[in-house]
Parts: C-alpha cells; sequence; structure tokens
C-alpha cells in the first residue's frame, strides 16, 4: 500500500491555465522565470499564500495601474472563514485602490497570508504594493440603514445563536443578529461538528440500542453528577429533534457514519458532511440570509444589557469593532449566545489557577467571556465557573484540534508516551486522558495508526490539509518500518513494538486487559505507520450562566430576568465538571432552539 503524500500546488503549467492558458506577466512557471517590467503591465497575475490550511492560489487583474479584480484560484481555507475573510479583503481593495486593511477579525492567519500574495502578485505586474499603501486606511462600514430595533436581540453567531435567530425568525419575530468578529460560525465553525443523538437513523439501521435515559446517565455520569438533571435532560431528549431541524430547516448533511467518544455507552455521535462544524455554520448563515426578518450585523461588540425601571432586560449596548462608533439596539428580549472564555487567560486563571498562559486553546479568538460580563452587571448568577476542560489531542504548537484524531473515536489508534508503553484507555474521557498525558515524559503523548486504518476510514484524506500541515512541521512522521517512524520523535521503538505486540494479543482475546478499551479491538499490523505527537489545550468552559429548562437566566435568588435568555457554552451547570464529546452540539442546537421559541413567545 502506497503512503499518503505530500500534495503539490499550482506551479508550471498549471499556473499557466489557472490564467487561463494566456502568457501573460505575472504567470511565468516558476520563481526563477524573467523579472517584470519596471512599470505596471496590464494583464493578470497569480500570487501565493501559506494560509491556516496549506497553500493557495489567487489572481490579481491589473488595468491601467489599477487593481480591477481579484481571483481566489484554488484555496483549502476554512468555508465561512477563510473564504469570507478573502472576500471582504478583495472587495475593500478593489473598491478603496488601497493595501492598508486590517484583517478580518476571526480570520487572521487566512487574512494575513491573503494579503501576501495579493503584494506579490502586484509586484509580478511590474507595480509596487508600498504604492497601493498609501491610498489612505479602508475598513469594514455599518450599513447606515440597519435597523436598531426589533423583537428580539441574538447576541453570538456559534450553532446556539443561529438555532435562537432562526427559531425566532420562524416564528414571526424580527431579529436582530450581532457578531462582534468579521466572521460567523464562533468555535462551533472550529469544532469537528459530531452531535450525540441517540435513536440516530445511522444507530436504528446498525441495530445499536441506545436511548435519551442513557444519553443523559452518561453525561451525568461524566461530569461526576454535578451538572443539573434536569438541564441535561432537556439536552437528552431534545438532541434528535434538534438533528431533524438541522437537516431540514438548516440544509445540513451528514456523513453515513458514527463516532465513539470517549465516556459515552455506545456509539450515537453523527457528523456532518466534511467532520467539521463550519458545515452547519454556513448552512445555517445561508438560512438568516434567506429569512427577510433576520438582520445581520458583523463587525459589532456587545458591551452592556439595558433594562428597565422593573429589571426586565430590553435591549443591548453595543460598539463598532471598526470604527468604535456605539450603538443601542432595542428589543423585547435578548438571547446571549456568546459562547465561553476559553480564549481569555485573564479570565480562566481568575477561576481557575491551572488553566494559564502556557496552556493552548482551540477556541474562537472571540471566546472572552463577555456574555457573562453582561449578564452578571446586572444580577445574574454564575456557577460551575471553576471546570475548565481541556482535549487531549492538540497541536503541541499551535493549541489547534488535531482532527486527525478522529481515528482515534474510529478504534483505529493507541496512545502512548516517548517510553513506548500505553498508558490510558483511549476512549476514556477527555479530562482523564489530558491528565494522563501531562503526567507522562514532556507533557506530550502519541498516537500510530497504519495506513491500512487510514484508507478504510478516510479520516486522513478528508483532514488532508492538516495531514501536509503537520508533516510540514515535523510534527507526523510516516514511515514503513516503527524504527523508522519513531526515530524523529525520539520514541522507544523497542518498546513500543512490544506495546504492540500486546495490543496484537489483546485484539485476538477480544479484552484489553491493562485499560479495558471499550469500543471493538482492531489489531496494528503492516505499515505504512504513521505517528504524531499531541497534548492538551483549553478546549471548553463549564461553567457561566445558571439557567432552567426553559433557556431563562436566573438571578443570585434563582429568579428569571425577565427578557433574558441564554444558550451555547456561556450557560452552564450542563456539563458538571468535564463535559462528553459532541454533547456541545447536543446542547447548542437544543437549548439555542428553546432560547429562541421562548424569546418570541416572551416578545409576544
Amino acid at each position: 500500500m502506497k503512503a499518503l503524500s505530500r500534495r503539490s500546488f499550482l506551479t508550471g503549467s498549471a499556473v499557466a491555465a489557472a490564467c487561463g492558458g494566456l502568457a501573460l506577466a505575472g504567470c511565468s512557471p516558476s520563481p526563477t522565470g524573467s523579472p517584470q517590467s519596471a512599470s505596471s503591465a496590464n494583464g493578470a497575475y497569480v500570487g501565493s499564500g501559506m494560509g491556516k490550511h496549506g497553500n493557495f492560489d489567487i489572481e490579481v487583474v491589473m488595468k491601467d495601474g489599477a487593481i480591477e479584480r481579484i481571483t481566489v484560484l484554488s484555496s483549502n481555507e476554512t468555508l465561512g472563514i477563510g473564504d469570507v475573510a478573502m472576500e471582504t479583503l478583495s472587495n475593500l481593495i478593489v473598491e478603496n485602490q488601497t493595501l492598508d486593511v486590517d484583517a478580518v477579525s476571526g480570520a487572521s492567519l487566512t487574512s494575513m497570508a491573503f494579503m501576501q500574495a495579493v503584494e506579490s502578485a502586484i509586484e509580478a505586474s511590474g507595480a509596487k504594493a508600498s504604492d497601493f499603501k498609501k491610498n489612505g486606511h479602508a475598513a469594514p462600514s455599518v450599513d447606515a440603514d440597519m435597523p436598531t430595533e426589533a423583537d428580539i436581540v441574538v447576541v453570538g453567531s456559534g450553532g446556539a445563536g443561529f438555532a435562537a435567530a432562526i427559531t425566532a425568525a420562524r416564528l414571526d419575530k424580527k431579529v436582530i443578529f450581532l457578531e462582534k468578529l468579521g466572521v460567523r460560525g464562533g468555535s462551533t465553525a472550529l469544532s469537528g461538528g459530531e452531535m450525540a443523538a441517540p435513536g440516530h437513523w445511522i444507530q436504528n439501521h446498525e441495530g445499536i440500542e441506545d436511548s435519551p435515559e442513557l444519553l443523559a446517565e452518561d453525561m451525568l455520569k461524566g461530569g461526576d453528577y454535578i451538572g443539573d438533571p434536569d438541564l441535561v435532560n432537556v439536552i437528552a431528549h431534545g438532541v434528535l429533534d434538534a438533528t431533524q431541524w438541522l437537516t431540514y430547516e438548516g440544509g445540513v448533511s451528514w456523513e453515513n457514519n458514527l463516532l465513539f467518544f470517549g465516556g459515552h455507552s455506545v456509539r450515537r455521535s453523527i457528523i456532518p458532511k466534511g467532520h467539521i462544524g463550519n458545515a452547519m455554520t454556513t448552512a445555517l448563515t445561508e438560512r438568516c440570509k434567506k429569512l427577510d426578518n433576520i438582520t445581520l450585523v458583523d463587525y459589532m461588540k456587545a458591551t452592556e444589557l439595558v433594562t428597565d425601571a422593573s429589571g426586565a432586560v430590553t435591549g443591548v449596548k453595543a460598539e463598532s469593532t471598526v470604527s468604535g462608533e456605539p450603538y443601542e439596539f432595542k428589543a423585547k428580549a435578548v438571547v446571549l449566545a456568546t459562547g465561553g472564555f476559553g480564549s481569555n487567560v485573564e479570565k480562566r486563571t481568575q477561576y481557575n489557577a491551572d488553566m494559564g498562559k502556557e496552556i493552548g486553546s482551540t477556541d474562537c479568538v472571540g471566546a472572552m467571556g463577555e456574555g457573562l460580563d453582561m449578564a452578571s452587571a446586572i444580577g445574574a448568577e454564575l456557577i460551575d465557573m471553576e471546570y475548565i476542560q481541556t482535549y487531549p489531542v492538540c497541536d503541541v504548537e499551535t493549541g489547534a484540534l488535531i482532527y486527525i484524531d478522529d481515528l482515534r473515536l474510529e478504534g483505529r489508534t493507541i496512545m502512548f508516551n516517548k517510553e513506548g508503553d500505553r498508558f490510558v484507555e483511549e476512549l476514556d474521557r477527555r479530562d482523564v486522558i489530558s491528565k494522563a498525558i501531562v503526567a507522562q515524559t514532556g507533557g506530550v503523548a502519541y498516537e500510530l495508526f497504519t495506513q491500512e486504518a487510514a484508507d478504510e476510514t478516510g479520516v486522513v484524506q478528508t483532514h488532508i490539509h492538516e495531514y501536509e500541515n503537520l508533516t510540514a512541521r515535523n510534527l507526523i512522521a510516516t514511515a514503513d518500518t516503527i524504527e523508522e517512524a519513531c526515530e524523529p520523535f525520539g520514541i522507544d521503538a523497542a518498546e513500543l513494538k512490544k506495546t504492540i505486540e500486546r495490543w496484537n494479543e489483546f485484539c485476538k482475546q477480544g479484552k484489553d486487559e491493562d485499560f479495558n478499551f471499550r469500543a471493538d479491538l482492531v489489531p496494528i499490523e503492516e505499515g505504512p505507520y504513521y505517528i504524531f505527537t499531541c497534548k492538551p489545550a483549553v478546549h471548553y468552559t463549564m461553567g457561566g450562566l445558571h439557567i432552567n429548562v426553559d433557556a431563562e437566566v436566573l438571578d443570585e435568588s434563582g429568579n428569571p430576568i425577565p427578557g433574558l435568555y441564554a444558550a451555547g457554552e456561556v450557560a452552564g451547570h450542563k456539563m458538571g465538571t468535564n463535559r462528553l464529546g459532541s454533547t456541545s452540539m447536543a446542547d447548542i442546537y437544543t437549548f439555542g432552539r428553546i432560547a429562541g421559541a421562548n424569546a418570541a413567545e416572551f416578545a409576544s
């Protein structure tokens, strides 16, 4: 079997093809081509950038010394994030003929790479990119005709916000939908998007016995029975309907497969097409755009909840994150869907001293906890704030979640330390695995899988750009022998071979005598072999606003604050000390819809 190899990108004849086959200046087949003329020449010029998900190519069309058009020729950047950033920057550059533009918040890496690509294409035309930087600063602007009054204001555009906004709009309410970043989706878009759903059609087809009661018990047990059973039961009994809502209302498509997350009793987690949450949020964004009674407002940061004399919430104060200009949005009800505070190191350490800056985060850069601050300022109760979860398998350099780890959830990897020994059950709870990894040499772990596992699951091909990125940074090794795969990491290959032999014996016996692996045992046989390294990063904050089963935010006396609702990670006391994988998606789409429906009823 042939090992996966690095992809090649536009070079040589491919560049000519991208330029429509024309021999235009700037489309030379290699960086060593003949230099451009000193002055700008009309034509199309190609520039390349290294984004978050690999190399991409753009084309800049120059006409009479001006930037006529910018086109993305090839890109693997995240849909709904990277592509939105490129479109935003392209429009600003062309409309204002300037390269003095800021990175799009929420997509900074893509933005910087895109600007470098545009500059290189302009330089290839013979013009000077520096001249375009002198043409003044350009930034996105707020629509002067934007409404500032509606039935409901929804703050935050992760999955919970989309569910609330669309649900309220479908109940004939006017909705203003605020997002402080330049892209939508929040941490939902960066997640794997998997969703624990008992009784799903794939389970039924495969004959897997499951129930809402079993999911609820798994969630409560996984959180050490700290979470509120009433809130957990709402999620467990509502999530199947939420998957139907996503399918038929949201237009979300699914993989024909299930994953087995740690702490669950059975395989129950369905997966959006593409194995990433942006498949959900891009579809939901398009759904919002088709509803006339939803106004989408980006670059708008909510700063304060407005209340009347009785204490009821009647709107939000906000400010443009571009201009700093203040705004006030009046409403009959407000839904907070602002996410957690995993990207706010100061707030993390305020509640848990072990979660300092030395620990990375998988979360959206917008996960700063402002929703908690706004609500607590008017008397809302915060609960379970000290419980902060780390995801065990993250990039040792960036903190980003590693998606090829889905092979572990498919039961096709083993996890081990530098000494070559397994040290934990690969499908244990996230907190258990994370703590076990931190205790190993160097605070890191390694996973091994074979070419056969990659081929049969398709996981690596699905996340090929992540694989290429890890390979380029020497964080994954591929080799025909165990010894060769271990060498770059200094792993004890002899001991690892013994570990594999012991694992294969367990596979023959049908029982893992060391750690009681709960899924099917699949042997590790011939290569090529893949080994990658990982360590934990902050992934989810279990604490947040105290809510009831109607998604109403409670004050410190346990009474609902009139007109204020919360859903998603901003709302606490559902997950206890630890959240089981794929229950966040179950939570946000279940409680998001509840919040939207009840806010609509309150507004009536």
